[in-house]
């Protein structure tokens, strides 16, 4: 007969063991990841007889951000006659939108789309935005979004050779790196996820996933596939799934990026990251029963889909391997243990064994950082804001899952951005 304490020490042990199993498993998917990186050919580009037609969508909500992004798009190496400019302005704060209609007004390209409220969010905007778009496919830039010169040259490479495609998804890379650790932190976890998870995706299944901004959506299968899902806090990976269960395509251009910030005040950052899990752990309740019965998707192909949400499966290990550790230290006070006391040494040794045994995420985060540009000195500031504010943001990231799986509701946030301080004029 196991004492309560004994369980508590076998579901340690358990999640342990998963957590070592799936830091190992981070650790290899980069390991393979960089090797292969060596062999990336550049995406060639061909000039075809006509251009495909695009609409960018740039949401925004009171983010003067937008303006920088617009004029980007104003400066794109596109026939003019086959490009559409619109912003879907969600701002309740008429200042904001002034300067908007302003802006729009110096340029007859760009016209202002409203619906005078923020119901759905973001993918409530971009499907009202759908009504006016004219592309055959849209490209999608949240208002912090920076592209250069040829990215929508560039990125309409993949569907115009094969025009079947659901879309493509560029790299993103992160302009503010190096402001304070909280933007080393928000990079990090961006840098793991396109320059690690998404090209092992490509490579492993041959295919992509929508990140929400940087992404060309193949309009008439938008709609085919009922457009975004109002409300969604990650439309985008709520879309891949639909797209990827019925056997769609999505291609990642690893070697074209769209700079963009990350949230320079750790609540931004925790708040971000805590509605990215809440809508990735939505997506996959909703969808993932569908795409794991799906005979239109292949076997890698499912398992590649899954592994993007891997990250979130670490989280809910680290916090029970902490709660589970709690309850046996509370369940033990007072009783000596077998071999004499639990002493600060034994402490010690277990937590840097537990670290080191399940270190493979921070891993991946530092070969990623390191490979988009980061200096030896800045990637021990990655390491300490890690181990600081990565581990608050811990906290708030299972707090997401943890509303997601029990079906609360979950609040949509802003976070502030550079960009609105340097709006262009």
């Amino acid at each position: 007969m196991h004492t309560a304490n004994e369980w508590i020490r076998h579901g340690f042990d358990v999640v342990m063991m998963t957590t070592f199993v799936l830091s190992a498993g981070y650790f290899l998917l980069t390991v393979i990841t960089i090797f292969l990186r060596r062999r990336t050919v550049p995406t060639e580009q061909t000039v075809p007889a006509e251009f495909p037609r695009i609409t960018v969508q740039i949401p925004t909500y009171n983010e003067l951000a937008a303006l920088n992004c617009a004029e980007r798009c104003l400066a794109f190496d596109y026939p003019k006659d086959r490009l559409q400019i619109l912003i879907g302005d969600d701002s309740n704060k008429p200042e904001i939108s002034a300067q908007i209609d302003a802006f729009a007004a110096e340029r007859p390209s760009v016209k202002v789309c409203r619906r005078g409220s923020n119901i759905g969010f973001k993918p409530g905007n971009l499907n009202h935005m759908i009504n006016q778009t004219t592309g055959d496919y849209i490209l999608i830039l949240d208002s912090d979004f920076l592209p250069e010169k040829d990215f929508l040259r560039r990125i309409v490479q993949p569907v115009i050779k094969d025009p079947s495609l659901a879309g493509v998804q560029a790299s993103w890379r992160i302009t503010n790196v190096h402001q304070n650790h909280t933007t080393l932190m928000g990079a990090g976890i961006i840098n793991v996820i396109h320059i690690v998870i998404l090209p092992f995706i490509k490579r492993f299944a041959h295919t992509g996933v929508f990140c929400g901004s940087a992404e060309l959506v193949r309009k008439d299968l938008l709609l085919e596939n009922g457009g975004w899902t109002p409300g969604a806090l990650t439309e985008d990976v709520d879309y891949s799934l639909r797209v990827i269960t019925a056997g769609g395509h999505i291609v990642y251009l690893e070697d074209l990026h769209c700079a963009c910030e990350v949230p320079y005040t750790p609540r931004d950052l925790f708040r971000q990251q805590m509605r990215w899990a809440y809508g990735v752990m939505r997506a996959f309740i909703n969808h993932g029963h569908k795409l794991l019965l799906s005979r239109l998707t292949r076997t890698r192909t499912k398992l590649a889909t899954i592994c993007f949400g891997g990250g979130y499966i670490m989280v809910s290990c680290f916090i029970l391997t902490t709660l589970f550790g709690l309850l046996s230290i509370a369940s033990t006070w007072g009783i000596e243990p077998v071999g004499g006391p639990y002493t600060a040494a034994d402490l010690v040794i277990d937590t840097v064994g537990n670290f080191l045994l399940t270190c493979g995420m921070l891993i991946s985060s530092l070969c990623a950082s390191f490979i988009a540009g980061f200096s030896l000195r800045n990637v021990g500031k990655l390491v300490l804001a890690s181990l600081s504010i990565g581990l608050v943001l811990t906290f708030f990231v299972g707090k997401g899952l943890f509303k997601a799986a029990v079906g609360l509701p979950m609040q949509w946030f802003m976070v502030r951005k550079n960009g609105n301080v340097l709006a262009a004029t």
